[in-house]
């Protein structure tokens, strides 16, 4: 799962005595009504039994006729499939090495100005699916005689995430953090130390965090050696809310996340 669905979505497991003052130890859950998403918009076009994601890095560029097709780049999936289902559904499946990895459903509305994508998404490592459905408002429609749904759209606040995906869980103990979710993504890092690994997570491979404060944790994302995301997450006076900044970088899109202890 992306970690950018894994920031829209928080959970730490363990609360224990030892850790009972610090801020950010405890299970927090994210609330994606009150999270300011990323106004920069995707965009796609099937046009001619061709699908064209322009904004997917690499750029996916395959054949809309509901077969796999290799594509190369992508940390969470190495085939994808694209079923036009009638004028205003098509169908998407990814799958790595084989294996299903996400499928997905995307509806326009009757007046083609929004679009709802509902999502089943099986990448996690130990088997956990997060599920849920995206709503997006059309930016620009496609050109002449493509598919309803090509033209780019932005995600609103009406997203619905699973609760395997909308929670995370931090133990800190000095300067010594855990992070896990219940999808098996973990690290242990140490505040100002070194960069280590991530586990359970492709396309995000290491970390580093520092803490300027005791109410701020800062976290620096990297694949393969590249910042691919910075966040700056904050804990309020009273312990009971979480926003995270969240600068993707790969992608070049800025949010605020907001998520509550548990």
């Amino acid at each position: 799962m992306s970690r950018t669905l894994q920031c829209i979505a928080l959970l730490l497991a363990t609360t224990s005595p030892a850790y009972a003052k610090d801020a950010f130890t405890g299970t927090w859950k994210g609330d994606i009504k009150e999270s300011a998403l990323s106004t920069k918009p995707s965009a796609a076009l099937i046009d001619q039994g061709v699908y064209t994601c322009s904004s997917c890095i690499p750029v996916v560029k395959i054949a809309a006729d509901g077969a796999p097709h290799p594509v190369a780049g992508h940390a969470y999936y190495d085939a994808m499939s694209v079923t036009v289902v009638d004028p205003a559904t098509v169908k998407y499946t990814t799958s790595k090495g084989g294996k299903p990895m996400s499928d997905a459903t995307a509806t326009l509305s009757a007046d083609n100005s929004s679009m709802t994508t509902v999502f089943n998404d099986t990448s996690a490592p130990n088997g956990i699916a997060v599920t849920g459905m995206t709503v997006s408002e059309r930016v620009t429609a496609g050109p002449a005689g493509s598919h309803a749904t090509s033209g780019s759209w932005r995600q609103t606040n009406q997203t619905q995430v699973s609760d395997s995906g909308l929670v995370f869980t931090f133990a800190k103990a000095g300067k010594v953090v855990t992070y896990s979710t219940p999808t098996g993504t973990s690290y242990v890092a140490t505040t100002g130390g070194p960069t280590v690994a991530v586990a359970g997570d492709p396309g995000w491979t290491t970390v580093s965090l520092s803490q300027p404060n005791l109410n701020t944790l800062h976290e620096t994302d990297y694949l393969d050696g590249k910042v691919i995301g910075k966040y700056v997450m904050t804990v309020s006076p009273d312990g009971k809310k979480m926003t995270m900044d969240v600068n993707d970088i790969k992608y070049g899109r800025t949010s605020t996340l907001v998520a509550y202890k548990q």
